[in-house]
């Protein structure tokens, strides 16, 4: 699987600590959070295990991120893939805007960002720290990009400018309640959302709960 990091929100600022980043040893150590995660789980993560799988030492990792809580979040956003999609820009209807953003931010096209997603949001339950993670990572991304796509679809006259401003408001659940979905899809679906999962959450859940018709 190709994974995609993103500059680490999380690092330590640059030459604080040791010598300059080798941007490859980044890739090899957020690679071996996401493939210790998902197989042994958030609880058993060390940040020796990490150095160890990605074949550093302990104090590269340490020299890098502070914690693991803090490895953690930029192995998530690894998965938040960097721009907008051509297939999005392009979409004609609101519904094919959100299939195509929510499967491309999703990470549902790639099986191990899928399942890694699924295992950490199982471990909030025991961990509230990854509560945080999961909040300033994954549920804050999938609401931008569903908000984009009203945007869009407003620009489109597919829903009226009053609308957006409500569905957005702080005290509205409509896409909360679509993303609480995503995140907790292997406990309430019995597995993690593939791309014909995303497009039954976006005709079952999120465009009902919006207000609009599901039209191709």
């Amino acid at each position: 699987m190709t994974r995609s990091t993103h500059p680490a929100g999380r690092q330590r600022p640059s030459g604080a600590f040791g010598p300059v980043r080798d941007e490859t040893r980044n890739t090899r150590i957020i690679e071996a959070v996401l493939d210790l995660i998902i197989e042994n789980g958030y609880a058993e993560l060390t940040m020796a295990a990490v150095a160890a799988r990605a074949e550093v030492a302990k104090a590269t990792v340490y020299r890098r991120w502070a914690s693991r809580e803090d490895l953690v979040a930029d192995a998530l956003e690894s998965l938040m893939l960097p721009g907008v999609p051509a297939e999005t820009t392009a979409a004609a209807t609101l519904r094919g805007d959100l299939i195509a953003t929510l499967t491309h931010s999703s990470a549902c096209l790639q099986p191990q960002g899928r399942r890694f997603s699924a295992v950490l949001a199982a471990a909030t339950g025991s961990h509230p720290q990854i509560t945080d993670t999961l909040r300033e990572r994954y549920i804050a991304g999938q609401r931008e990009g569903i908000a984009a796509c009203l945007h869009r679809a407003q620009q489109r006259d597919e829903i009226t400018a009053e609308r957006v401003e409500g569905l957005l408001a702080p005290d509205r659940l409509e896409i909360a309640a679509a993303v609480g979905v995503m995140v907790l899809q292997e406990d309430l679906l019995g597995a993690v959302l593939d791309t014909d999962g995303i497009a039954r959450l976006v005709d079952q859940v999120l465009l009902p709960l919006i207000g609009a018709t599901p039209t191709d």
